[in-house]
């Protein structure tokens, strides 16, 4: 049995609007959130409520913060949740979201990230909202029914300007589109803002793979209201989560589709050897596996693309080492069914050494390292020693 959070963004997201939704699906999200009184940010306050936007309930939070700070650099930021006594995942999940943001800004206007100031994103409800996000994301994965998975559908966007610390801008706004590259999006009869950018950096910081509502049974259905209440349609964010009956990723060698996230990303400034590393790190950060193929970029450009596979729990954590070992600005994470056949370990004498074979229904294969172990103390070949492993397991 496994579950996921399916959150349809359908009318758009912002970071109260998931707060409410997240806090839904909880039976008690106040003490999930408790741990934001430890972040040291003066002056705020947070209530949960419901209400109703265009006939339908919703949960409202909202976050009261009495003191209007000036923004924040990012780095600061950073520092602050790096340094905090929040849950690691929390932590690490919060940072994943204000980088993106800062990454994004960064290109925005052309500096590094760390001279991003922030202005509404550095403002004390912002950080309550991101951080609560992910705490309350925290509270489902150790909650009786787990969480294996967020699953994140099309993002409608509304069009217009909006009034921002650098002026007047675009509707969608530059950086939300920035964070939503590669998403796909759709637009509304709407004019004004239905996703902030905020909202665009926990959506892909949080998904693990991106579509339609998964097959499974509803257990439980949640929605976040926006502070506005438009005519033309609920301004809400609908989060469902969703059971089924796919065998989670790594509890049974048995037969079966396991719920896994494919991560990609194009490098085109990287040496072979940072690859290398890249690819021994994220195996030893727990990927399943990870591989780099040649590719051509635009302008001809000789490059690789980096592919990782792993448990969907670990998304959010790979994509930060990919992140941080290569420089990247961005990947993609898609949701695909990896199949796990039947497998056993059977250990044959090879030189008077046991070396493990991994059998399959379709075979068997002795273990590498061990044979590049025994090669280099017997001095006999690598290609030799797997042909008499072969034959003392087709032997017995």
């Amino acid at each position: 049995m496994t579950t996921s959070v399916w959150i349809d963004p359908a009318f758009g997201a912002s970071g109260d609007m998931l707060l409410g939704a997240f806090a839904g699906l909880l039976d008690d999200p106040t003490s999930a959130l408790a741990p934001l009184d430890d972040l040291g940010l003066d002056g705020w306050s947070i209530e949960i409520g419901t209400t109703i936007r265009n006939g339908l309930a919703a949960h409202r939070v909202v976050v009261d913060a009495q003191v209007r700070a000036h923004g924040r650099h990012w780095s600061s930021i950073d520092r602050m949740l790096a340094e905090s006594d929040l849950p690691e995942r929390v932590a690490a999940g919060a940072r994943d979201t204000f980088r993106r943001l800062g990454e994004v800004e960064a290109a925005q206007h052309g500096v590094d990230i760390d001279e991003v100031h922030f202005h509404e994103v550095g403002a004390v409800d912002a950080i309550v909202d991101i951080v609560g996000v992910w705490l309350l994301v925290h509270a489902l994965e150790g909650s009786r029914h787990g969480l294996d998975a967020i699953i994140v559908a099309p993002v409608g966007l509304g069009y217009g300007t909006v009034s921002a610390a650098h002026g007047t801008l675009p509707l969608p706004a530059p950086a939300t589109l920035a964070l939503l590259e590669g998403v796909d999006v759709f637009g509304l009869d709407f004019e004004g803002e239905t996703c902030t950018p905020t909202g665009a950096a926990l959506l892909v910081t949080l998904a693990t793979a991106w579509g339609r509502v998964p097959a499974g049974r509803p257990h439980r259905i949640a929605r976040g209201a926006g502070g506005r209440d438009p005519d033309g349609h609920p301004n809400v964010v609908t989060a469902v989560l969703v059971e089924n009956e796919v065998v989670k990723s790594g509890a049974s060698s048995g037969p079966g589709f396991v719920a896994s996230s494919l991560i990609e990303t194009n490098i085109d400034d990287a040496s072979p050897e940072v690859l290398a590393h890249v690819i021994t790190r994220l195996l030893a950060e727990g990927a399943d596996d990870a591989w780099v193929v040649p590719i051509v970029m635009k302008k001809g450009r000789p490059a690789h693309e980096v592919h990782v596979l792993c448990r969907n729990e670990l998304a959010a954590s790979l994509r930060s080492v990919l992140a941080t070992e290569t420089g990247s600005l961005g990947s993609r994470t898609l949701g695909v069914q990896k199949q796990e056949l039947q497998r056993r370990t059977e250990n044959v004498m090879v030189r008077g050494v046991a070396v493990s074979m991994k059998v399959g229904p379709h075979g068997a294969k002795p273990e590498h390292d061990q044979l590049v172990a025994l090669s280099a103390e017997t001095g006999v070949s690598l290609r030799d020693l797997a042909f008499e492993a072969q034959a003392a397991y087709r032997q017995r």
